[in-house]
């Protein structure tokens, strides 16, 4: 097995880890199992989409900012008041985020198959970002977001039309989360997929479906 498919079979054996732990997004493995289940795709550091409440100047700096809240399924108005009334340094941007994926492909021919699947199903905002000894870098993402400048008050009506609002963006991003692992779960063959299983020692490992891999 080349060095490509050493590195598919390691960010594997990552994604089994960090699902064991609780890492892993809560909704995100059955997307990734299929896209590794494609011969020449494998992932890393995707999010499945998720709101979070950010501590910052501007909502899209990194420094001198924190992420006070985060989840992945929703947020309640509990949620809501009870973080903005933790305080704060700058300003509170409640912020929710489609799901976006970073895909690894062994040729350049994947990495336009992979993008053509995605735009297809509303991953509109998606291109190559690099190439490296991993492969081509695809990055795969909707157009779902919102960012929105908390108050510092809120009462219980105002508080809850926001958070209905926020989760239904989030949702927004779900349904395509879904139809994404559909079209590619749909895209598999003989030509270009491969199973997932257990070796000897119990550790997950890839069982190609073709004679030989080029």
């Amino acid at each position: 097995m080349n060095n490509w498919f050493t590195y598919k079979q390691r960010a594997w054996e990552r994604v089994i880890r960090d699902k064991e732990i609780g890492y892993l997004d809560p909704d995100i493995f059955d997307t990734l199992e299929v896209f590794f289940k494609r011969r020449d795709t494998f992932t890393q550091s995707s999010c499945s989409g998720r709101i979070t409440i950010i501590d910052a100047e501007m909502p899209w700096e990194r420094k001198n900012s924190s992420v006070v809240f985060k989840n992945h399924l929703g947020i309640t108005v509990t949620d809501l008041l009870e973080t903005i009334n933790k305080g704060k340094v700058w300003n509170l941007w409640l912020v929710v985020q489609g799901p976006i994926f970073h895909v690894y492909t062994r040729t350049n021919e994947e990495a336009w198959d992979i993008l053509k699947l995605a735009r297809s199903v509303g991953f509109k905002h998606s291109g190559v970002l690099t190439v490296n000894e991993k492969g081509v870098l695809v990055e795969l993402r909707t157009g779902v977001k919102m960012v929105h400048l908390l108050k510092d008050n809120y009462d219980e009506k105002e508080a809850n039309e926001l958070v209905v609002i926020a989760n239904k963006v989030l949702q927004k991003g779900k349904e395509k989360l879904r139809k994404l692992k559909e079209v590619v779960e749909n895209s598999l063959n003989s030509n270009n997929s491969m199973e997932l299983r257990k070796n000897s020692e119990g550790n997950s490992e890839f069982q190609y479906n073709i004679n030989k891999l080029s």
